[in-house]
């Protein structure tokens, strides 16, 4: 089972993509590594054509969340 803390990080993270207007996320995924661990990936396009993508490694740790790595390209 996935620590509390780390699951509410990946269910707000769902809950802003989808309150999002118009655009099209071509692409939300999360994959559970271990109870402690997720890699999170998000791909959204704008009506504009522009895109936004985000990457990140997460872990849960002592009641909060630490990014071992991320990027972020628009």
């Amino acid at each position: 089972m996935l620590l509390d803390y780390l699951s509410k990080y990946l269910d707000n993270a769902e809950a802003s993509v989808r309150n999002l207007e118009g655009v099209y996320v071509e692409r939300y995924e999360e994959e559970i590594l271990t109870v402690n661990r997720a890699n999170l990936r998000i791909r959204i396009r704008f009506q504009t054509g522009h895109l936004l993508e985000v990457n990140e490694s997460i872990i849960g740790e002592k009641n909060r969340i630490i990014h071992l790595g991320y990027r972020y390209y628009f």
